[in-house]
Formats: C-alpha cells, sequence, structure tokens
C-alpha cells in the first residue's frame, strides 16, 4: 500500500482557513482541525465534536467546540518563538494519512527547532494525543507553556457561559458549561524524562502547564501528553470520567502503536488502487482518509455533517447529502457505520412527525437541518444580503420536501446491499409509511384531473425556488410510494406479527392503495421529443443563457444566485445537478439515450454552485460510455478538500469546512462509474469504463456480509 502523505510548508495567514481542512485529524467521535498548535480560536483552532450542541441567545444552534489541549507557546531565553519570516528559518507540516499522524517540524532563527505529533486515537476515540521534541544547538533556557485552551472558535457563540480551570497534580483540567446545561470535560496529563521545573497557573480560561529546562546545546527534550474529553451526553460526571480515563491510559508509544494498528485495519478494507494514475490514486484515497476520520464507529445512532467534524459551519447539522452522498461509502466499506446513520433517522422519526404536524401535513417531513431528535436547524434566513446587510428569506427549511425520500432511499440501498432486513423491523418500516403519508398530504389535484402534482417545493438545484413538479422531487416521491407498498407486503408476508403490530400502531393497512395510486398517478417529468426532461413546470420558458454570461451580472462576488431576487433565478442556470441527480439514482429505470439527451443539455447550465454537483454528472458521463469526460469531474470532487480554491466565508461568516460528501461522490464514481459495479439481489457483475491512461481499478468491498476483491480485470460474480 502506498504511503499517503500531505505536506506544506506555508504558515501564511491566509492560508490558515484551507490549511485547517486539509490536515484534520479525526476519529468519529471528535474532529481536530488542522492548524498549528501555537494558534487559537482567531485562527480557527479547534476539537469540533459530534452530535452536542448549544445556542446562544437568537444566534443558531451549533456544535460545540471543546476546550483544545493541542496548545503550545515556545520561549527560549525568554523571547516567543513566533511564526514570522523574520523568526523562522524552515517549517513542514504534514499529515500522514495511512497513520492517522498529524505533524509540524519548525527550525527557528535562534537554532531551535520543535517537533511535535499529534493524533486523535482511533479506537479509544475520547483521546487526544502528543509528542513534542524541542531541540537546542546552543545552551538556553526553554520554557513550553502546555495548556487546555478553554476560550474557544464559535461562529455564533459564546457556547460555553461557564469554564472552569485547575490541576490537582497528576492532570490539568476545564470544564466548560453550556448555555443549555451541557459539560464539556477535558483532562490533560504530561510526561518527561527530563529534569524540569513544573508549576501549574490559570489564565484567560486557560489551564497552562508550564515546563522550564536549562538546556545545553545539542540537548534533546521530549513531553508527551495525553488529554481525554467527555460530555454529560457521554456520562453523568463527565469530569469524573475524563480525569479517571486520562489517568490510566497507556503510554503514548502503545497509544500511538494501537491508533495506528487500527488505521491499519481500516486502510485494509478501504484503500483503492488506481493502475496508471497517481494523482487520481491519492486524490481518491485522501477523500477515503476524510471519510474514516468522520465514520461514527463508536456508536450504535448517530450521522454525519454536511462539512463532517471540521467545525460549526452549517451549524454541524446533518442533510440529505449523508444517505445520497456517502452512504455508498460505508455500505461498501463500513455496513455496521451505514447501520449507524441510517438508525439516526429512525431515532428521530418523531422529531419528523412533529415538523410535517407543523406545517399541517401528516406523517413524516425530516429536517433538512437535522440536529438532535430531529430538531431542524434551518433557519427561514440562511442567506444575507450583501448591499443591505439584511437577512433574505430562503424556503429550504420549508420546501426542499425530497428529503424524506432521502431517508426512504437510503433505507432501500442498506437492505439491497447488505441483504440486512433488520432496519425495516427496527423501524424502518414505520419510516416508509410516514414518509408516503407524508408525500400523499402534499398531493395537489386539479378537479377536472386525475393528475397528482407536487406544487410549491425546492429540488436539488437551489437557485430556483417554489417550483411545481420539479422532476427530481416527483420521481423521489414515487419511489417513496412503491417503497411503503412493496415492504409492507414483504412485511405482511414473511413476518406477519410485525406486520399487525404495526398496523395496529399506525392503522395504515388501508392506505396502502392510495400510496399505488398517488405513484401510478403522480405527474410525470415533462420531456421533449429528443429525450431532455424539463426539471421543473416552465423551466424551458427561463431565459437560455450561459454561466458565464449570468457571472457577469454579478455587482458583487458575494451574491447569492438564487431565491427571488437572484441573477439565477430568472434563467435556466442551476446551482448543481437536479434531473442528472435523478437519472443516477434511478438509473434502472432510464436509457442511455435519455441520460446523454440530459447531460448534454444540462452540463453547460450548471454552476456547480455545490461540491455535490460534479460527481454526478461524472457518474452520469460514465453512464453513457464517456470515462474521459467524467475524470476532470471525479478529480474536483476528489480533490475538494485537497486543493485551495472553495468558498471559506460568505460576507463575514465562514463557511468553510471539508467536504465529505464530495468526498463519497468521488467514491461513487470510482465504484459506479469507472469500475461500473452492479448488482441484483444475488449477483454482482463489473464493467469497467476506464479514462484514458487507467490500466486497472481494484479495491476490497463487502457485499451481502461477505468481503470480496474488486478489479477492473474481474467482470462477473
Amino acid at each position: 500500500m502506498k504511503e499517503l502523505v500531505i505536506t506544506t510548508n506555508s504558515y501564511d495567514e491566509k492560508d490558515i482557513p484551507d490549511l485547517g481542512n486539509r490536515f484534520l485529524t479525526g476519529n468519529g467521535y471528535m474532529g481536530v482541525r488542522g492548524t498549528l498548535e501555537e494558534y487559537g480560536k482567531q485562527q480557527l483552532a479547534a476539537v469540533n465534536l459530534s452530535g452536542i450542541f448549544d445556542r446562544y441567545g437568537d444566534g443558531w444552534r451549533e456544535p460545540l467546540n471543546a476546550p483544545n489541549p493541542f496548545s503550545l507557546q515556545l520561549l527560549v531565553n525568554g523571547k516567543e518563538e513566533t511564526l514570522c519570516p523574520d523568526n523562522v528559518k524552515s517549517h513542514e507540516q504534514l499529515l500522514d494519512a495511512r497513520r492517522g499522524l498529524h505533524l509540524r517540524t519548525t527550525e527557528y532563527m535562534d537554532g531551535t527547532s520543535m517537533i511535535v505529533e499529534r493524533f486523535a486515537h482511533m479506537e479509544q476515540v475520547h483521546l487526544l494525543c502528543m509528542n513534542v521534541v524541542i531541540k537546542t544547538k546552543k545552551d538556553a533556557h526553554v520554557r513550553l507553556n502546555a495548556a487546555i485552551d478553554g476560550d474557544v472558535w464559535d461562529i455564533h457563540g459564546p457556547h460555553y457561559r461557564d469554564m472552569s480551570c485547575k490541576e490537582n497534580g497528576d492532570a490539568a483540567m476545564v470544564v466548560g458549561c453550556t448555555n443549555e446545561g451541557d459539560s464539556v470535560a477535558v483532562c490533560a496529563a504530561y510526561h518527561t524524562d527530563a529534569h524540569c521545573e513544573r508549576q501549574s497557573m490559570t489564565e484567560n480560561r486557560k489551564q497552562i502547564t508550564a515546563f522550564q529546562f536549562e538546556c545545553k546545546a545539542g540537548d534533546m527534550i521530549a513531553i508527551s501528553m495525553t488529554a481525554s474529553v467527555f460530555t454529560s451526553q457521554d456520562a453523568q460526571d463527565p469530569l469524573l470520567c475524563a480525569q479517571k480515563f486520562v489517568l490510566e491510559s497507556p503510554s503514548y508509544p502503545l497509544l500511538r502503536k494501537s491508533h495506528i494498528q487500527t488505521w491499519a485495519s481500516l486502510w485494509d478494507k478501504a484503500n483503492v488502487e488506481i493502475e496508471g494514475d497517481a494523482e487520481a490514486e491519492r486524490a481518491l484515497n485522501y477523500s477515503i482518509y476524510h471519510l474514516l476520520c468522520i465514520a461514527p464507529r463508536h456508536a450504535s445512532s448517530l450521522s454525519i455533517p454536511a462539512r463532517g467534524l471540521s467545525g460549526q459551519t452549517y451549524k454541524g447539522a446533518i442533510f440529505w447529502d449523508t444517505e445520497m452522498f456517502m452512504l455508498d461509502f460505508y455500505l461498501a466499506v463500513l455496513p455496521d457505520v451505514a447501520k449507524t446513520l441510517l438508525r439516526y433517522r429512525i431515532d428521530t422519526l418523531d422529531g419528523a412527525r412533529e415538523k410535517a404536524r407543523q406545517y399541517g401535513y401528516e406523517g413524516a417531513f425530516y429536517a433538512w437541518e437535522s440536529q438532535e431528535g430531529g430538531y431542524d436547524a434551518c433557519s427561514d434566513y440562511n442567506v444575507t444580503d450583501v448591499f443591505t446587510g439584511r437577512p433574505m428569506r430562503t424556503y429550504f427549511r420549508d420546501k426542499q420536501v425530497h428529503i424524506t425520500s432521502a431517508v426512504v432511499y437510503g433505507l432501500y440501498k442498506y437492505a439491497r446491499w447488505t441483504g440486512d432486513e433488520s432496519l425495516w423491523l427496527e423501524g424502518g418500516a414505520e419510516i416508509l409509511i410516514e414518509a408516503a403519508r407524508f408525500y400523499y398530504s402534499y398531493l395537489v389535484k386539479s378537479l377536472k384531473s386525475d393528475v397528482y402534482e407536487l406544487w410549491d417545493v425546492i429540488g436539488p438545484d437551489e437557485y430556483h425556488e417554489r417550483v411545481n413538479n420539479n422532476a427530481y422531487t416527483n420521481e423521489m416521491a414515487r419511489f417513496a410510494f412503491l417503497q411503503a407498498v412493496e415492504i409492507s407486503q414483504w412485511l405482511k408476508a414473511e413476518h406477519s406479527d410485525e406486520f399487525d403490530a404495526l398496523n395496529q400502531k399506525l392503522n395504515f393497512e388501508d392506505e396502502l392503495i392510495l400510496f399505488s395510486q398517488a405513484a401510478e398517478q403522480l405527474k410525470q417529468p415533462t420531456q421533449t421529443d429528443t429525450g431532455i426532461i424539463e426539471q421543473f413546470d416552465g423551466y424551458f420558458k427561463l431565459e437560455d443563457t450561459a454561466v458565464d454570461a449570468v457571472r457577469s451580472r454579478l455587482k458583487d462576488p458575494r451574491e447569492y444566485w438564487g431565491g427571488a431576487y437572484g441573477v439565477a433565478s430568472d434563467s435556466q442556470i442551476i446551482k448543481q445537478a437536479d434531473v442528472i441527480t435523478m437519472l443516477f439514482m434511478l438509473r434502472d429505470q432510464y436509457d442511455a439515450n435519455i441520460v446523454r439527451a440530459n447531460y448534454d443539455y444540462y452540463l453547460p447550465r450548471t454552476e456547480h454552485g455545490s461540491s455535490l454537483s460534479a460527481c454526478m454528472y461524472a457518474l452520469s458521463a460514465c453512464m453513457i460510455g464517456r470515462p474521459n469526460d467524467a475524470y476532470p469531474l471525479f478529480l474536483k470532487s476528489a480533490q475538494a478538500d485537497l486543493v485551495s480554491g472553495g468558498k471559506q466565508w460568505a460576507g463575514l461568516v465562514y463557511i468553510g469546512g471539508t467536504h465529505p460528501a464530495a468526498a463519497g461522490g468521488a467514491y461513487m464514481t470510482m465504484l459506479w462509474g469507472f469500475l461500473g459495479f452492479d448488482y441484483s439481489r444475488d449477483a454482482w457483475s463489473v464493467a469497467p469504463k476506464l479514462p484514458k491512461g487507467w490500466k486497472e481499478i481494484s479495491c476490497k468491498i463487502m457485499w451481502h456480509g461477505k468481503p470480496m476483491k474488486l478489479s477492473s480485470k474481474t467482470t462477473k460474480g
């Protein structure tokens, strides 16, 4: 297996947000931004926690950043060693993605160097580990201030109303209490064999442990740190647990060894080899690294935010990204994680029911931005007008009803891929009934027509709001109706007791015929003689222009293109793949001629304003036998977090972070597109469509509970 190492020599201020994402480490419980140890909240340093949220005042509710135990300050002869060109002789930051290790090496002008290795333990997910090595070329007084920094970065905070800092002799401790009454405890223990003076102090929400050394020329000092993070969601007394956990942990070398072994085991399952294209292989495996970093392997019911664990962007909420773009990787590599992600949707069904009730609908309307319990964190004003500074009304929360079908589709994929039908019995079948009820209550029908329609929706293309009969939304709703009927019939035939119990609870059996009728009578997408599917009613009547022409109309590059007054709203220019996404997700229903016509039509009209877009076009290009056209779109997805240029700010608000949906889309393109994997209930096949220069793709997957090795040189099984 080839090494996968990412490096940079930059410590330039303008690069800090990008590098924080690119050098991220994580273990599913928490993600540590790849900022350097000198940095604090001004440089967006963060230890981002999964599944715990807080709201401050009228701000957006968002996930918590824990107090940061990776905070260091180095002083030599009383002078602070700073990261500035006048003080740095050489510097390198490195991510060893095969081992999940973050390293930095900096040599200062006075000859002192500092080497720091750190990681979020991949198996012991509450642990953060760090080893610091300081070398001196001259006799010097060296002081290292190692801190747990409780003055954390927040986008819409502060989220800690109280912060207590102390040391008990064996460990430093910081405990924060949130506005909603949760507690987050961080405990750190340090070890060094070097003779030193050690003292403890509290300063500006920091618990500092200072080490002072009298060094001779050529001396090398090593200090290791083990920290643990617990919240009140993990334990009744998180501080006691954190302290006990860190003090009973093995030594740094042993923790490092077990961490690397866990990563090796994961890579044995997840690695992809691409013979003939080292750049593509590196980019794809780097994408896989990020998907492994955020997989909640420690939980039985937890999902993944749209920006992974890279910060508080998008409120740390769960979008349709998880089921539609990330799930395929976990199904193929870590099916237990896929089950965990879907159990989150089962456990938040009551929240989806409540949202439907609030809007006057029946069944379950899943949150567009889901936090714990299915609470919808999506604001009515998600965009700010750059000219007036006023919030703009958006309708993502209200009208993106296709989110419920994404949950249905995720359950369908899980059962079909794994052969494990247990989720239907654990609450999945109940989701199908409630999803069908929701769409049925959303339908409209003219008194003079037998055709059902879905009005006033937003499809995946968010630039056009409140449209009628969006093709993607209609077809995915039809899919939800059919799944509700099919799985109910299966349940009645194979698990009659469970069917009777569910029917007694929901009283739905008589509704199945209504769902069948709705699927049959729901309006079909309008299609031209050449097979082009109209994205929504009236789309073809909009101005037919070019992306660059619309871009030229911007008066400010930060303008939102959609909504009531956006530059794209009255044109055929779309944000991201919409009809094309439908054609891939429901690919069994469309022949290559239809895909080809729509690919050629919609690609030049797509701005790709979302990282979810490129992979759908790449997959469609493979479906019509154009792998060379798919290749740059595949790279755009695979390199989303590897290259600079992504949008990091909206006005003064940070919107950057990692792009796990793009990473998942890159994996999907490799598997379904270039490798051409496909399957029925009891057989699989491979129909490779390799880009120019590629000689072979090979990977391992789990299919129906069995490990398999796939290769583009193997055609069926």
